[in-house]
């Protein structure tokens, strides 16, 4: 029986009109609203991936002083410390890490753009641990974690780390988070044999479950990532997911940076865990600016990384990217549950 006429319904072989397909009419209704009582009941019922989420790009910058704004442009930019953009609802972090000395260090080039609000990942993790120890109800915080490149070639004491280093980070990123503070790929996974079996058919942790926690995203899709991967099916084990693609058997976070990839609407749908740029390198004019960053919210990501969070507005232009009242999190346009459509959770 179709609700499109409130006239006339056909059943059985026999119209009815008047009262009797009023009374149709109504019985429609209800079993539409049944259907859409289906939907979970609160944001704690969502999955992680039904949010959205700010991410700052190179979280930890800070200004060398005395350089030039002409000298290098696309460094004069300075970043709040971490537990300030929390406090302005930024959830989402990414680190440049330099492997030094048997430590990882957090900066941008070594010896030429080296300001940072947090020299050491462990003092980062810190940081962001006492933060969430005191905001125990915060949405999952998400670190990108890249390891660069050029160090070596810049200071002798930098080297790549090979596979006894990337052990030894996953060992200072749990030191930093006890595993019930955390988002695993074991947890994701479950019983599933793989990542990507597992975010495309039973789906993310839920909200409600993911309080309080954070998750560690490798952003490597190159030899780091083999390396890391290497004995680790899935990334059993390990503490980071990877950037990784849906062909892959660990396929849950990808980096998809162009926010009008037509691929993001189709992988969000999927349910994998998604990372865009809402901005890069801001060239163009302000409404262009404005229109990738519009793009990014419609699009379906769940991190939307900018250089211009909530408190850090690009002080030519006013742009900024940011949720009604500086929120922690909205629902996901694409992947989230239509009756929550533009929900936000609040700072």
């Amino acid at each position: 029986m179709s609700c499109a006429s409130a006239a006339s319904f056909t059943a059985g072989g026999m119209t009815f009109t008047g009262r009797i397909a009023r009374l149709a009419i109504l019985l429609c209704v209800a079993a539409s609203s049944a259907a859409t009582a289906a939907d979970p009941a609160s944001l704690d019922a969502l999955r992680i991936n039904q949010l959205q989420y700010i991410g700052t790009h190179n979280s930890y910058h800070i200004r060398v002083p005395g350089k030039s704004k002409r000298e290098v442009p696309e460094w004069n930019y300075n970043y709040a410390p971490l537990d300030v953009q929390l406090d302005r609802g930024v959830r989402s972090f990414e680190l440049d890490l330099h492997y030094k000395d048997g430590e990882f260090e957090v900066f941008h080039v070594p010896l030429l753009d080296e300001g940072t609000t947090c020299r050491k990942l462990s003092n980062a993790l810190a940081t962001v641990r006492k933060w969430s120890d005191t905001h125990p109800r915060h949405m999952p915080i998400s670190f990108l974690f890249e390891l660069k490149k050029e160090g070596p070639g810049l200071d002798r004491r930098i080297r790549q780390a090979d596979a006894e280093g990337l052990d030894r980070l996953d060992q200072v990123l749990c030191e930093g988070f006890p595993p019930e503070r955390r988002i695993t790929p074991d947890n994701v996974r479950g019983e599933a044999d793989t990542l990507r079996e597992a975010v495309t058919s039973k789906g993310w942790p839920t909200v409600g479950d993911s309080r309080g926690k954070v998750m560690f995203i490798l952003h490597d899709d190159g030899a780091k990532r083999d390396l890391y991967t290497r004995e680790h099916p899935s990334l059993r084990g390990r503490a980071m997911f990877v950037r990784s693609d849906d062909k892959r058997d660990d396929a849950a976070v990808l980096i998809l940076d162009n926010p009008r990839s037509e691929s993001i609407n189709r992988m969000a749908k999927l349910g994998y865990f998604i990372r865009t740029r809402a901005d890069a390198d801001l060239r163009g004019n302000l409404a262009e600016r404005q229109a990738r960053r519009d793009a990014a919210f419609a699009g379906g990501a769940n991190i939307l990384s900018t250089d211009f969070p909530s408190g850090e507005a690009q002080a030519d232009t006013g742009y900024v990217v940011e949720f009604a009242d500086a929120a922690q999190a909205r629902v996901n346009p694409v992947s989230g549950p239509a009756t929550l459509a533009g929900q936000t959770v609040g700072p």
